[in-house]
């Protein structure tokens, strides 16, 4: 329940008993702390804290030690005080009955639109409720959204399954070409043993031919001892037969022995190279190549088996080789059948967002109803250009200003660069700002730091951006009023935006919950986020110091973080500081 949602009725008769000394006003959400003293838990909060900014163990200590108040007559009377909503001005309400008319009754109360599951950006009053459901386009294209949402839900599907098969059929390919390696290796061992058993067949045919040769010249010598053997005979003969003269004897029988003396140094010489060649020559020759016959059957024996053992093993892989060619057809064929499904899908939800983006232009495109009656805004106009940067910082501009200015200068002039800080901008001028940007083709910076948008501008501009945003880089949101309810509007944003690269949130009122939400949404879905400003939420503690050290670990796009002046304590801050040194290409400012 904020502060700002009702008054007391006759407030100065109120008992000062019922009233916090901090802020002069009756108790709301009353604590009593050691000393007995009664505050408001929020007067006494802020309080320690404004005392010691850098926050400690006895501040911690001292907010532990503050006890709710029990007594029953003192709750009894403020329940009792009668109140006035500041919102739809119902008067005479008692405190105790304040919640049930804001949240149920209060013709004020914002409530969001029944499309608000499509998407739709509105948030306003109730008593709005039925005209904004007349006109909403979100609600009138409810059956082409839900189609194109289940579309979209299927594509996603068929896409994680595509790329499955995707990652399969490259793990596949990558134990084919292992194979393909082994097999190369094989086939160059096969080679090189091949190539060694033809290099010895070579030497064996070598020492073939050489024994071949010696007995050739043995067989020549044998058949010379023959011959003479038998011209010894032949003389022999003739000289029994003949009838030599006694004279003549002596030179025949001297010439006789001559030859028997030729005959013999013949006989003698042969059977000495016959010894030889039987002792040395035949016997090495022999014994070389029957080791060498051995070596080589031995090596044939072993190519032979080497081969075989091959030729199995080559087939053991083979078959799975061919198994995982016929499951990569079967992937591709099944690939190619789910990328055309896909292209269809496409297809169809392009169709459907441009009927969206045709029925969101024709809604931005209306008339504006609204009269600038002092001509400020439309002086301010005059000189925007097309394509331009556009300042409108401290102009004074207000929710009313919105829509004209918005359609003259995102829609009409196209401009890269808005710049509207320090003015009067609450949630309903950033709720006009986001459904402009529905059409948004542009822009790519835009600042609306101090103002006042709280967590209804934030939700707005983030379902604007979560939707068909191609451009936006660069959203700074400082100092709006904006809480954790803001940071979670802006953390489901982050899961689907792949544009935005820096998101400024300083010296908002976000706490440990919001940082938890957008950690969360930049470590597991976002990639594109580079720099995150945090700075001077004092609401932020060391509460959250694990999940910005996992962030730090895990993200691969954030690189830098601010984290100034917010309630970390030395040691937190350190931690964090290691963690960001580790990481190396992570800067981080605390």
């Amino acid at each position: 329940m904020s502060d700002f949602n009702f008054e007391y009725m006759n407030e100065a008769s109120i008992d000062a008993l019922l009233k916090c000394r901090l802020c002069s006003k009756p108790f709301f959400d009353p604590i009593i702390t050691r000393d007995g003293d009664r505050f408001c838990r929020k007067c006494i909060t802020q309080k320690v804290s404004a005392n010691r900014p850098t926050g400690c163990i006895r501040q911690s200590s001292f907010t532990e030690n503050l006890v709710p108040m029990t007594e029953k007559i003192l709750l009894d009377m403020l329940d009792s005080l009668t109140v006035k909503c500041t919102q739809c001005q119902k008067i005479n309400t008692r405190v105790v009955h304040l919640q049930q008319h804001l949240q149920h009754e209060c013709p004020k109360r914002i409530v969001l639109c029944i499309a608000s599951d499509l998407k739709c950006p509105w948030m306003g009053p109730y008593d709005e409720f039925d005209s904004h459901i007349q006109k909403c386009t979100f609600h009138l294209l409810r059956p082409i959204l839900m189609e194109s949402l289940q579309f979209q839900k299927q594509f996603e599907q068929y896409k994680q399954s595509y790329d499955q098969q995707q990652q399969e059929i490259e793990q596949l390919r990558e134990k084919m070409k292992s194979y393909e390696n082994h097999m190369g290796k094989l086939q160059k061992a096969h080679t090189i043993i091949l190539g060694s058993l033809s290099q010895q067949v070579r030497r064996c045919s070598e020492f073939e031919k050489d024994l071949q040769q010696i007995r050739e010249e043995f067989n020549k010598y044998d058949n010379q001892q023959i011959e003479l053997k038998q011209e010894l005979q032949l003389i022999k003969e003739q000289t029994n037969q003949a009838s030599i003269p006694s004279d003549e004897i002596p030179n025949e029988s001297h010439r006789l022995n001559q030859l028997q003396q030729a005959i013999d140094d013949v006989s003698s010489k042969f059977q000495q190279l016959d010894v030889k060649i039987q002792l040395k020559s035949v016997d090495d020759v022999t014994n070389q190549l029957h080791q060498l016959d051995v070596k080589c059957q031995q090596r044939s024996d072993q190519s032979q088996n080497e081969i075989q053992k091959l030729k199995v093993e080559l087939n053991q892989r083979m078959t799975p080789l061919n198994e995982y060619q016929l499951e990569i057809r079967k992937l591709q064929e099944e690939g190619r059948s789910q990328k055309d499904e896909i292209t269809t899908l496409k297809q169809n939800v392009k169709q459907h967002d441009t009927q969206i983006l045709l029925m969101a232009k024709e809604k931005s495109d209306t008339p504006n109803t609204l009269i600038h009656q002092d001509g400020r805004i439309e002086a301010l106009m005059e000189s925007i250009d097309f394509y331009s940067d556009v300042d409108l910082s401290r102009k004074k501009i207000g929710d009313q200003d919105m829509e004209f200015l918005c359609k003259k200068v995102i829609v009409d002039n196209r401009c890269g660069k808005l710049r509207l800080e320090h003015n009067e901008i609450s949630g309903n001028g950033a709720t006009t700002l986001a459904d402009i940007l529905y059409t948004n083709t542009s822009l790519v910076e835009l600042n609306l730091s101090n103002n006042q948008i709280s967590d209804t501008g934030a939700r707005a501009l983030a379902r604007a951006l979560s939707i068909n945003n191609e451009t936006m880089e660069w959203l700074e949101l400082d100092s709006n009023n904006i809480t954790d309810d803001g940071a979670d509007y802006l953390a489901d944003m982050l899961k689907t935006n792949t544009t935005i690269q820096i998101l400024n949130l300083g010296s908002n009122t976000i706490g440990d919950r919001g940082v938890r939400q957008l950690i969360s949404a930049i470590t597991s879905h976002n990639n594109t986020l580079q720099c995150l400003n945090l700075t001077s939420n004092k609401l932020i503690t060391d509460a959250c110091v694990n999940d910005l050290i996992k962030m730090i670990q895990h993200n691969q796009s954030n690189h830098v973080v601010w984290l100034n002046n917010c309630s970390l304590s030395k040691n937190a801050v350190e931690k964090l500081k290691q963690e960001a040194e580790k990481k190396g290409n992570f800067a981080l400012e605390a």
